[in-house]
């Protein structure tokens, strides 16, 4: 062994981590959901809260605790394919009933602000809602928070 370490046993970034722990959530809610609906699941099915709590780590240092898992709206899901918001309300509806209660989205993740402000006002008092953007100026960063918040309902 040369001492290198190779890319399977390399260290993961905080960032890495986050993103892959968002990507395999929404992967398995999106693909429960989906199931449900082409199985014809009834509609309580996604209000019928799981047995058991997921667990739950604060978030950074801001003294709010959340889910371990979380769900983020960008990357290989309905929540950001356009047209699709039917299967896209569906994973955020189930999200929530297995006890998701973070959210991530960005300004420039297509649709998906979209479709988590379709379903999230009316549970905001109980999640935490992340957006980002990419905008590195006052003025760009400011008409993104507020195009944001437009489109998640944000009032």
């Amino acid at each position: 062994m040369n001492g290198s370490i190779s890319a399977a046993h390399a260290p993961q970034t905080r960032r890495t981590f986050l993103a892959t722990s968002f990507a395999i959530t929404g992967g398995i809610v999106g693909s429960h959901a989906l199931t449900e609906n082409s199985t014809g699941g009834s509609a309580n099915s996604a209000q019928t809260p799981p047995s058991g709590s997921m667990p739950e780590r604060e978030l950074g240092q801001t003294g709010i605790h959340v889910p371990i898992l979380g769900l983020g709206g960008a990357g290989q899901t309905p929540l950001s394919w356009q047209n699709s918001e039917a299967a896209a309300v569906s994973i955020v509806e189930r999200a929530l009933a297995l006890g998701i209660r973070y959210f991530d989205t960005a300004a420039n993740y297509s649709p998906s602000e979209d479709y988590l402000g379709k379903v999230l006002p009316a549970h905001r008092q109980r999640i935490f809602l992340a957006s980002k953007t990419d905008a590195r100026d006052r003025d760009g960063a400011w008409r993104d928070l507020e195009r944001s918040s437009k489109r998640l309902l944000i009032t």
